[in-house]
């Protein structure tokens, strides 16, 4: 694990320090370069709220319908470091709450992290980032056995102006369980002034823009994390009992999103989650619900 995070360091210094322009990532990409010069935004504010609907859990047999909440709130700052380049500090929350059933896993899970990292910005735009998440990924017990800090880093390449780009990166977490470093890629392709085609992971999407207020879109989103429970020595089976586990959600739908100015947007959608899954990948134990409808309203603000 210590070659993997020297290796992404060692990318971070060409993806960085070198000329690096396009688009944004959603989650790191949000928006096209504009041809006009437009300002770097300093404050980025995210707020996301979902909700599933109850479906049968099971391993082995059912263990009852459980349905799943989840909130996140992030706040992040730019400053400026030198020409293109801005260091990003913030902090991110997120929490995940399940309803409960027969089955011996969390009934929450949660993360309370900072943001570090460095943007090389492009107008308004992310070309390439470096990010780290510092933190805590626990159920409840907020100590060094929850302790972790995965590292994003990517950049965009310009295939065509304008029309076509790719990006590339790469994920690391020490306490994920399962693919601890996960290569990242994708294309960014608008082939007019109404459509794009985002095939980016977590959240691929294919964007039509009526006009400059309104987006409505269709695609999936990947969600979840890598968490550790909390010491208990009455769950069975035992090796259960402070064990790290891989959540994930796999979604389908679509929705829209409004803008009513340049600085803030609503994103209102909804479809089918097909699968949930709590992945004890080192104690060699999964749960698995079935799929059931969501509901998903996301805020955001940048100054």
């Amino acid at each position: 694990m210590k070659n993997a995070a020297r290796s992404l360091f060692l990318v971070l210094l060409f993806f960085v320090f070198s000329k690096a322009e396009g688009v944004s990532i959603r989650g790191e990409i949000e928006s096209i370069a504009e041809e006009k010069p437009e300002a770097v935004s300093r404050d980025l504010i995210e707020i996301e709220s979902s909700y599933v609907l109850g479906s049968d859990l099971h391993r082995k047999g059912s263990f009852g319908d459980q349905d799943a909440v989840q909130n996140s709130l992030s706040y992040g700052h730019r400053i400026l470091l030198s020409g293109h380049l801005y260091l990003h500090l913030g902090i991110d929350y997120n929490r995940f709450d399940f309803s409960k059933t027969g089955a011996p896993v969390p009934d929450h899970l949660q993360s309370l992290a900072a943001v570090i990292g460095i943007d090389y910005m492009h107008n308004n735009d992310v070309g390439a980032f470096i990010q780290v998440k510092p933190g805590f990924y626990t159920q409840d017990n907020f100590d060094s056995a929850a302790f972790d800090a995965p590292i994003t880093l990517g950049r965009i390449f310009v295939l065509q102006p304008d029309r076509l780009y790719l990006f590339v990166g790469a994920n690391a977490s020490f306490l994920r369980g399962r693919f601890p470093v996960i290569p990242l890629a994708g294309l960014i392709w608008m082939p007019n002034d109404k459509w794009k085609v985002l095939g980016l992971l977590p959240e691929p999407r294919v964007i039509y823009s009526p006009n400059d207020k309104v987006d409505f879109w269709a695609g999936a989103e990947l969600t979840g994390g890598s968490f550790r429970t909390d010491r208990n020595s009455t769950i069975v089976p035992a090796k259960l009992n402070g064990a790290e586990v891989d959540y994930s959600e796999y979604r389908v739908g679509g929705g829209f999103i409004f803008t009513p100015c340049n600085n803030v947007s609503i994103d209102l959608g909804g479809g089918y989650s097909i699968r949930r899954e709590f992945d004890f990948h080192r104690a060699d134990i999964r749960y698995k619900a079935d799929g059931a409808p969501y509901l998903r309203v996301e805020f955001k603000a940048k100054f």
